[in-house]
């Protein structure tokens, strides 16, 4: 299993309207993926998102990664949302369903 963790600055008032469009359309674009796992997007501050994406192999996760920035770009761009930090790797210890 490969992980990414994204960390984004948004405008506190546009936080919600984040999440919102999050949840109407990129999750269902997740879902979709072969190789897809679980993805997780936490609110760490008024002005924060993380979002974690877990697949099945490296290589769909680095597609899922390239297709977030395509999405973040194309349904985004209204909103004040700007990528501070990206990490990827191999999930080495794991609790939980997936």
């Amino acid at each position: 299993m490969f992980m990414s963790i994204r960390r984004y600055k948004v405008d506190p008032g546009q936080r919600e309207e984040v999440v919102r469009m999050v949840d109407e359309s990129w999750a269902d674009l997740l879902r979709k993926q072969h190789g897809f796992l679980s993805y997780h997007l936490v609110a760490t501050a008024p002005n924060e998102l993380v979002s974690m994406t877990a697949c099945q192999d490296e290589e769909t996760l680095e597609e899922v990664v390239q297709k977030s920035g395509e999405w973040v770009g194309t349904h985004l761009t209204a909103l004040n949302v700007k990528l501070e930090e990206s990490r990827l790797g191999k999930v080495v210890s794991h609790l939980g369903d997936t």
